[in-house]
């Protein structure tokens, strides 16, 4: 029995230094030295751009009925009237009418081409909100420090941001050494299959290969965690699948003064109940892991402890991410029924129900994985399923070793020195997936300051943009624009 407990303190002993010792080497880091953007840039000027490009109503909508294709049109005339330098030294096309794809040849041609893109429509406004924005949607009015207006957030402030970075460059006389690429689908926010589709096939098509993509993704968010001083640059280097399955039944119908047994509406109702009730468990690994890493340093003392040994602690940390529906969601496949339809008469006994449920797909799972758990959860012959049309796996996970993603990460630090930089999951679908056949470097990141309540303005009501942050976006990409243009050697 002593020597049991001596034992059990040796152990205990061994278990307190390793914990300790890898707490030490999960040490804080510390930001670079601080840099302002530069005071020789005329911010008033590009947010009067900004205003403008947001006071055409580029809305994206399923079908050419309702469509503002004059919108579209004028937005194009805008950009050539505001940026003459771009229009005068790079190669423009117009992709399906409405997106547009810039070319910047590079002095040497062997070097590898990179790509920055952004989307130039924007989602509706939702009907019965016009009156709760502080000002009007498409006027783009600036005040209080802020660009008022839809797009301003998503993502016309994108757009602008990479042109206002190029026509600066190129007034400073800077020659790119590789060819960029710079495009913008007018569809996003739908599909993308008119836009940026369109222009990754044509780039395929002319066998382009690039040394890495950077689309508009996830911002730099302030207070994702009560215990984190620093916000957090959060790069999506990959993107969840889309799945949408038809559930449906049959069963006898009648008078519901005489039901038949079970209706069509309680059996699908059951079917579902036991789908939600049996979610795609998640897990503390791949991404998850990497995001919880890059964080972890500089977290208070005891959760460093934690996240510097998920060896022992994945566990409590998996409980704790599965309490909140953000951080859940991207440790698995969500599931939601979002269309439930079925009955046509209150006294009517319906002999058909339907039902769609959505899933967003985690890398961990497939189309064909998620539907074989669909199938094993609900385990009922009177259930039929069928896959709706749409459907595309998850994306390729992104490398964050590669050159790439290290150039990325020190221009965010450069230009935003206090800010952690993490590796993520793009829990929605970005214009990124349909560049996927042109290289394994995507990477998905605005450099758009947000805490919650800013989270909450994109797609919905009062969405704007600091004329300060707006200052710091176009920074960055004119660094990261210059940086990339060149070797990469440096970066390995």
């Amino acid at each position: 029995m002593i020597i049991l407990s001596a034992g059990v303190v040796v152990f205990t002993l061994l278990l307190a230094v390793v914990l300790v010792v890898r707490t030490l080497r999960y040490t804080r880091h510390h930001g670079e030295k601080n840099r302002n953007v530069p005071g020789d840039f005329d911010i008033d000027e590009a947010a009067e751009r900004l205003s403008e490009a947001i006071s055409y109503e580029t809305v994206s909508t399923q079908g050419l009925d309702d469509f503002n294709k004059d919108a579209f049109l004028n937005m194009h005339r805008f950009l050539e009237k505001s940026f003459p330098n771009i229009h005068q030294t790079l190669k423009k096309e117009v992709i399906n009418k409405y997106s547009l794809l810039y070319t910047w040849q590079g002095k040497y041609p062997h070097l590898k081409p990179v790509m920055f893109t952004c989307h130039i429509d924007v989602v509706p406004i939702e009907p019965g909100t016009e009156k709760d924005w502080k000002h009007p949607p498409f006027e783009g009015i600036i005040s209080e420090g802020y660009i008022w207006g839809r797009g301003a957030m998503d993502v016309q402030g994108g757009v602008l941001s990479i042109l206002e970075a190029a026509e600066h460059l190129i007034e400073t006389g800077f020659e790119p050494d590789r060819t960029i690429y710079l495009g913008f689908g007018h569809d996003e926010e739908v599909d993308g299959h008119h836009g940026a589709f369109a222009i990754g096939k044509l780039l395929q098509e002319r066998e382009v290969e690039l040394e890495f993509l950077l689309d508009e993704g996830t911002p730099i968010v302030h207070n994702i965690l009560p215990d984190l001083p620093n916000p957090v640059a959060l790069v999506a280097v990959a993107e969840k699948g889309y799945l949408s399955l038809e559930l449906s039944t049959v069963a006898e119908g009648g008078h519901s003064s005489v039901p038949q047994g079970l209706t069509s509406i309680a059996v699908l109702s059951e079917a579902i109940h036991k789908l939600e009730n049996n979610p795609i468990r998640g897990k503390v690994d791949g991404l998850v892991k990497r995001t919880m890493e890059a964080i972890g340093p500089q977290m208070p003392l005891p959760y460093r402890i934690i996240m510097a040994n998920l060896w022992l602690f994945r566990g409590l940390v998996k409980r704790e991410l599965d309490r909140m529906p953000a951080t859940k969601a991207a440790m698995s496949t969500t599931i939601a029924t979002t269309i439930f339809e079925s009955g046509i008469k209150e006294n009517v006994l319906p002999t058909q129900a339907r039902a769609i449920v959505n899933f967003r797909i985690h890398p961990n799972d497939s189309i064909e994985s998620v539907i074989k758990h669909v199938r094993k959860a609900i385990n009922d012959p009177r259930i039929e399923i069928n896959e709706l049309s749409g459907s595309i796996n998850p994306s390729h996970v992104s490398d964050v070793e590669q050159p790439a993603f290290k150039l990325l990460r020190k221009t965010i630090k450069n230009v935003f020195p206090e800010v952690v930089v993490a590796p993520t999951l793009m829990v929605g679908a970005t214009d990124a997936r349909h560049y996927s056949a042109l290289t394994s470097n995507i990477y998905r990141f605005l450099p758009l300051r947000a805490d919650e309540s800013d989270l909450d303005r994109v797609h919905g009501t009062n969405e704007r943009l600091s004329k300060h942050n707006y200052h710091e976006m176009i920074f960055f990409y004119t660094k990261l624009i210059k940086r990339a243009a060149g070797s990469l050697e440096k970066y390995k």
